[in-house]
């Protein structure tokens, strides 16, 4: 084949059309051309003949302009040169077209579900509006209705001052039964986009395009997430077609105050509590419980938390019997019933507050923890208390549970059989990694307080006894005097029932243990120690 005047004159404009297409610039599409025109001189020459030439040319033009795209794509930035300064053209009006162009595919992404669907089929795939009504099975004066409400939502949002969104991010727990732990939240603490829609919705009734707007989201991307927030009464429906968060955003600053009043209140409390377990200790030990002979100090963290826990509850329930208040956990969506527990984050505040002294600060990294877990089976029983100290040792959620239990059990049959197999090594080996068991002299030893039911009845006895000598009543005045002081942090737009719930979560147990340690009262424990502190094993039958 030859590369004639012919073949030129015929493809030669069908060539340069095409490669303007594909460029939009003139100087490039030359560029282009000349190419195409050279690969295709150059492949007809390799070629004794083509059945169809039209398909030929196009195909030679497709893979140089693949190729012309791969080599020049870097170079170029979004400046058309093909303007001309001298030839009349007005680049600020191009300019400004092809912004508000971008500016309305971004209002576009705002719209609602709906709205989005019936823009792209009225605008871009120039569907009637009859046949739009036909196509979503709605009537056609509805059709032409939401078309004037999406001129008129596209005109507002084109009008605003676009304002730059910083994301923040949640710590999420749950106070109350769950079968699903944290998946149950439905992302709050683990997800940034479920974490932000709750906060736009914080105090505020937004529709789903303002969210969608407020965190510069497009719709699409935050349906489901709402849906799913609705549907576990995180977020509630308000005025038909807006969303309110339901649950109460706790600050960094709303902990200090908590850890400030502990500060300068707890002290009295922690020593009639650490003087109730002194002068019962001897009998304590004497039970004579597997791990009653580790360090008294040890014991006495295991064991205090056992009647504070016990104290704090019946305080609360007299508190809101007195208080006449009604506190039920809000029941879900999936059965589970329970508080949602967030905080919002900020890795700046403590540097910045000027608020609290360093000691109140200081003490509030110490009187915290990371929750409360007990667990049972038909044959046992446990508490355990994730502290302060647990959590410095790098523990921040020990895994313990049914499954723990009854590996526990089995290694006390060991230890008091005094023969295992080889497939009690495996348990040991499993308990002693977490620290509950240790290996000496080949055999194992229980490292934290399990108590068989007998022995647990003669504990219980001794700390009934103690609960009896402080009074059921031990924290009422104290939670009292913290509700009445909190209230007026909580805002009155979440219910009455979370503002009752939040005024009394103050856990004064982690308060008592830490401020005996900071007194010399109570030894801090080793971290050693930290990674099993505070948990308590016995069988009930």
């Amino acid at each position: 084949m030859e590369f004639t005047d012919n073949i030129v004159e015929q493809y030669a404009k069908k060539i340069l059309g095409f490669a303007y297409s594909k460029t939009r610039n003139v100087h490039q599409a030359e560029d282009l051309a000349q190419e195409i025109l050279c690969e295709l001189m150059d492949s007809l020459s390799k070629r004794d003949e083509i059945d169809n030439m039209d398909a030929f040319v196009y195909t030679i033009s497709r893979y140089t302009w693949s190729n012309f795209l791969r080599r020049n794509k870097r170079h170029w930035n979004n400046v058309d040169l093909s303007h001309d300064l001298r030839s009349g053209q007005n680049v600020e009006a191009e300019a400004m077209a092809d912004m508000l162009g971008a500016r309305l595919r971004v209002e576009i992404a705002y719209l609602s579900a709906l709205h989005r669907k019936i823009t792209v089929l009225f605008y871009f795939e120039t569907e009637t509006s009859a046949n739009i009504a036909k196509l979503l099975g709605i009537p056609h004066s509805t059709v032409r209705w939401h078309l004037g409400k999406i001129k008129k939502k596209l005109k507002v949002g084109m009008e605003m001052k676009e304002i730059m969104y910083e994301p923040r991010r949640l710590m999420g727990g749950l106070d109350g039964y769950s079968p699903h732990g944290d998946r149950s939240l439905r992302g709050i603490g683990k997800n940034r986009l479920v974490d932000n829609i709750c906060l736009a919705c914080y105090g505020n009734a937004l529709t789903i395009e303002k969210v969608a707007r407020t965190l510069s989201v497009a719709t699409a991307y935050i349906e489901d997430a709402i849906h799913g927030l609705v549907e576990m009464d995180y977020l509630r429906v308000v005025e038909k077609n807006k969303y309110s968060t339901t649950f109460f955003i706790s600050t960094l600053r709303h902990g200090m105050i908590t850890a400030k009043y502990h500060y300068h209140n707890i002290g009295l409390y922690a020593e009639k509590v650490h003087g109730a377990f002194s002068k019962r200790y001897d009998a304590i030990r004497d039970i004579g419980f597997l791990g009653s002979d580790q360090d008294r100090d040890f014991v006495l963290w295991a064991l205090m938390p056992l009647v504070l826990n016990d104290l704090y509850y019946k305080s609360v329930w007299l508190y809101n019997e007195k208080n006449k208040i009604v506190r039920d956990r809000p029941k879900r969506a999936d059965g589970s019933e329970f508080w949602v527990c967030a905080t919002l984050c900020d890795d700046q505040y403590y540097n910045a507050q000027t608020e609290f002294t360093a000691e109140e600060v200081i003490f509030r990294g110490k009187s915290t923890g990371n929750g409360i877990k007990s667990d049972h089976d038909d044959k046992r029983a446990m508490l355990q208390l994730e502290s302060c100290a647990t959590i410095e040792a790098g523990f921040q959620w020990r895994n313990f549970g049914v499954d723990a239990m009854m590996d526990l059990h089995r290694i006390v049959d060991c230890i008091r059989g005094g023969n295992f197999t080889e497939l009690d090594k495996e348990v040991f080996a499993r308990q002693a990694e977490q620290g509950y068991v240790q290996m000496v002299d080949g055999q194992p030893k229980m490292m934290i307080p399990f108590l068989t039911k007998v022995e647990h009845d003669k504990l219980q006895k001794i700390l009934d006894e103690i609960i009896v000598e402080l009074g059921e009543h031990f924290f009422v005045d104290y939670i009292e005097k913290f509700a009445e002081m909190f209230a007026k942090e909580l805002p009155e737009f979440i219910s009455k029932g979370e503002r009752d719930y939040h005024a009394s979560r103050i856990y004064p147990q982690y308060a008592v243990l830490y401020w005996l340690a900071g007194n010399g009262l109570l030894r801090y424990p080793s971290v050693e120690e930290a990674k099993r502190l505070c948990t308590v094993v016995w069988c009930t039958e």
